[in-house]
This record gives C-alpha cells, sequence and structure tokens, in this order.
C-alpha cells in the first residue's frame, strides 16, 4: 500500500471503529487489524490513536474548507454542520472523547482564529478574549453535539441557521439588557 493509501486506511479503521465502541477501549492493534496493516507501520503516521484521531479531523475536514478572508465564523458554520452531518455516527461517539484530541479542543483550536478576527476590535484585554472566545467555542460545540444526538437530525443547514438567528436575537437581547443604566440602589 501506499503511505497515502495506508494513512486513510488507518483513518477509516478507526472512524469505524468509534462508531462501534467506546474510544478508550480501542487499542491500536485493532486499527491496524481492521486496516489491513502491522502496528509497526501505523506508528509511521501516527505516535497514538489520539494523534490519528487528530488527522481524521485535518484530512477530513480542514484540508477541504475553503477559507476566506472576508468570512467571519458564522459563514464557516453551515460546512462546519454538513461535516458533522455527513458523519454523525462517527461525531457523535467521538464527542465524548475527552483530553487530548478531543473534539472539544480541537473545535476551539479551529474556531479560535476565526472569532478572534470577527471580534478584533471588542476585546479590551487579552483577558477578556481568554475569558469569551473559550465560552463562545464552547457554546457552539454544545449545541452541535445536542443537534447531533437528536433523532431525527435536522437538515445541517436549517441546523446552523437556526444557530445563527438564535445567537442574533439573544445577543442583541442582551446587549439591551446589559448597557441599560444600572439601578442607583445597588
Amino acid at each position: 500500500m501506499s503511505l497515502t493509501v495506508t494513512k486513510r486506511a488507518l483513518e477509516n479503521s478507526l472512524k469505524q471503529l468509534v462508531e462501534e465502541k467506546p474510544f478508550a477501549k480501542i487499542t491500536i492493534e485493532d486499527i491496524s487489524e481492521l486496516a489491513g496493516v502491522s502496528c509497526r507501520n501505523f506508528y509511521r503516521y501516527a505516535h497514538d490513536k489520539y494523534e490519528l484521531l487528530d488527522l481524521i479531523y485535518q484530512d477530513d475536514f480542514m484540508s477541504k474548507l475553503e477559507v476566506h478572508d472576508d468570512w467571519c465564523v458564522w459563514d464557516y458554520f453551515p460546512a462546519i454542520c454538513r461535516y458533522c452531518y455527513q458523519n454523525r455516527g462517527f461525531i457523535r461517539n467521538a464527542i465524548t472523547i475527552e483530553g487530548q484530541n478531543s473534539p472539544r479542543s480541537y473545535w476551539r483550536d479551529f474556531l479560535t482564529p476565526l472569532i478572534l478576527h470577527d471580534f478584533q476590535d471588542s476585546f479590551f484585554s487579552e483577558e477578556s478574549a481568554s475569558f469569551y472566545i473559550p465560552h463562545l467555542t464552547d457554546a457552539l460545540f454544545d449545541y452541535t453535539e445536542l443537534w447531533l444526538k437528536k433523532e431525527p437530525c435536522t437538515p445541517p443547514d436549517e441546523f446552523a441557521a437556526y444557530v445563527r438567528r438564535s445567537v442574533a436575537i439573544h445577543s442583541k437581547r442582551t446587549w439591551e439588557i446589559t448597557s441599560r443604566a444600572e439601578p442607583k440602589n445597588i
């Protein structure tokens, strides 16, 4: 097998195994056996199953995502939702993985530069950015997790539009509430 074919076989094997059983119970031997390669060959592509998981996100999504200088995070959200929907068996179970190379940490790493770009003029300090951005990425992750677990699963473009509309409405209301004068009796 060529390098690319072997790497793809390992990635597809891990995706299949994640759909079938908890990530913690998946071994390098399981992945290698299903892919039809030796464990030694596995280590040519990844140090461990966590790194292979990261390669899946890179190869399946990031390498195919078209980046636009004039887009904001909401312009990318439908494509993210389409990927999650098309791979929902894998994503639903992968979402439960915590810690190293978890989907939540990958989500944060992917969205943070987009949000920094979108909100660059609104942060009054690095501390404010460090506070706000993880909360926003976690909220989007949590919305997506709940959506993927619900059956029947709403179509991805419909879900993305719903979340965008909901955030717009609630952000506007939050601004209205927080920008009013504070009561004098505090």
